[in-house]
């Protein structure tokens, strides 16, 4: 079990969290669904110990043993997809970088720079990079920004072979319906509907 306790974080006059407390399963697939502006990029990005709360805590996450998908695509330009991968991953697994351009439905783009990319499949080598740098947990912001429903059902029960833990943050109905967790989530300040 994830234990989220407490957590306050304030940026300048706005409270995004205010005593906010939560557990979620270390198990399966879980989403957190609210509007844009609610906190769940804040929750994410505090479960992954990249933003620090004014009080709380999170147990249950070892944020060096966390891989987190950033809301941004965040691709160097002069790097090709299959670099993209080369560089999360260990010398002794170079050898898996064409598994993971499959996984994200990329065979035959392992030369491509980003920008030869559309928004989809840049998202999707995004996506990639994170599963394939692995962890005990998956944090993933907006993981399907740009994906089609039906790759994005494809690309969830991929993420679910991976046998990790998964939270994401997502609106799309399509996708919400495929994981095991819905969080319905308002705010701010960040509360549970």
């Amino acid at each position: 079990m994830i234990r989220i306790r407490d957590l306050t974080l304030r940026y300048g006059d706005k409270t995004v969290l205010d005593g906010f407390s939560l557990d979620l399963p270390d198990s399966g697939i879980t989403a957190l669904s609210g509007l844009s502006g609610c906190g769940k990029t804040t929750l994410l990005r505090v479960m992954a110990g990249l933003t620090r709360p004014q009080g709380g805590e999170v147990r249950g996450v070892e944020p060096s043993k966390t891989a987190f998908l950033f809301q941004e695509d965040r691709l160097l330009p002069w790097r090709t997809a299959a670099r993209h991968i080369t560089d999360v991953l260990p010398k002794e697994r170079r050898g898996e970088v064409s598994h993971w351009l499959a996984f994200a439905e990329l065979e035959g783009e392992g030369d491509a720079c980003p920008a030869s990319l559309s928004g989809g499949m840049a998202r999707r080598l995004a996506l990639a990079r994170c599963a394939a740098l692995g962890g005990d947990l998956l944090l993933l912001d907006e993981p399907f920004a740009g994906v089609d429903e039906t790759r994005a059902a494809r690309l969830l029960e991929r993420l679910r072979a991976l046998g990790v833990p998964v939270i994401l943050s997502s609106h799309q109905a399509a996708v919400l319906e495929r994981c095991d967790t819905v969080v319905r989530l308002d705010g701010p300040p960040l509360r549970v509907l």
